[in-house]
């Protein structure tokens, strides 16, 4: 099996606050333990062509453990005083722009892999994804951070996985061995249970089922609801038909291929047709056929604000009805 080739980012100041001194201590055990094929596709092992970490000046003391480790390391501390006074460093957009950067230096990257659970890197994820590059981010277990990036990035470190690496042993191969074991993955645990906000909906979804509404149209309704939840959290930006999938899949009878007893795209034959009929049952979602780009998918905000209105105006009584624009707050 071909190896993945992939790029590191490290966001230091995050992850530390979240593994703490195994972090360094470890380094060499856990980036074996993603080179050997931890949550890559089918466990592949992976080639990096660069790892790099990310950090304010405090923690340029383990810049030799790091570099041991063949990492590059960068110091990213802030400009302006009131900053600088807080603790606070450029880590992010220096990050954003390597990682952007990345995607076009490499030619046949793969994949880039940010460690961090930063909520402000989901367009971050999102742009890599737009140039066909898979990207794996990290995520808390006692926090959204993982189901949002579960929501977005192809595949999620959780934070009990990566603290388990920080001992992994790399795994011995011989020359003719044909079978390698598996990379062992910490098992995911969170921390209590946590509702997604798309239950109140589904629930509706439920018993508009009860009161006569079809299968075809209650799969059409959820379908549209966990869309607009991905949307609202990243909108006007495009959505990738991985990710719309990925969510679509938590729909009973949900196939992006034809199966026995099973039609893809619930019935529609294809992903066009079901993202034009999805945009009928909610005009919040936008779609488009782009030449040469297929189908683009984006969550308008403007088409938001709209409906917003012409439900205030529809339960406003008709004596109160004015010209004047109706401001939607909230």
């Amino acid at each position: 099996m071909a190896r993945v080739k992939s790029a590191l980012i490290v966001d230091f100041d995050n992850i530390f606050a979240a593994v703490g001194k195994p972090l360094v201590d470890g380094v060499t055990h856990w980036s074996h333990w993603l080179e050997d094929g931890a949550f890559s596709p089918k466990q592949a092992r992976r080639q990096f062509v660069t790892k790099r970490v990310y950090w304010n000046l405090q923690y340029d003391v383990h810049r030799k453990a790091f570099q041991d480790a063949g990492f590059e390391t960068f110091n990213c501390r802030a400009f302006a005083k009131n900053k600088t006074a807080a603790g606070k460093s450029s880590a992010d957009i220096m990050m954003t722009m390597d990682a952007v950067q990345m995607a076009g230096e490499f030619r046949g990257l793969d994949e880039v892999i940010i460690i961090t659970t930063d909520s402000d890197f989901v367009p971050v994820v999102n742009r890599l994804q737009q140039t066909g590059v898979r990207v794996v981010s990290g995520g808390k277990e006692t926090d959204p951070t993982h189901r949002l990036y579960s929501e977005h990035a192809d595949d999620v470190i959780h934070m009990g996985a990566l603290k388990a690496a920080c001992e992994y042993e790399p795994i011995k191969r011989k020359w003719y061995s044909l079978r390698r074991p598996e990379v062992k993955i910490a098992a995911l645990e969170f921390a209590k249970e946590r509702r997604s906000p798309l239950t109140r909906k589904m629930r509706d979804a439920v018993d508009e089922q009860k009161g006569g509404v079809s299968k075809a149209d209650i799969q059409l309704r959820r379908a549209a609801a966990f869309i607009v939840e991905l949307g609202e959290r990243t909108p006007d930006q495009p959505l990738s038909k991985a990710k719309i999938s990925r969510a679509l899949e938590q729909i009973d009878g949900f196939t992006p291929m034809p199966l026995k007893g099973q039609k893809a795209w619930l019935g529609l034959r294809n992903y066009q047709t079901m993202m034009r009929r999805l945009s009928e049952v909610d005009s919040r979602i936008d779609v488009r056929k782009m030449k040469g780009q297929g189908t683009q998918v984006i969550f308008r905000v403007a088409a938001a604000d709209a409906d917003a209105a012409a439900k205030v105006k529809e339960t406003t009584p008709r004596a109160q009805w004015t010209d004047a624009p109706v401001s939607i707050t909230g």
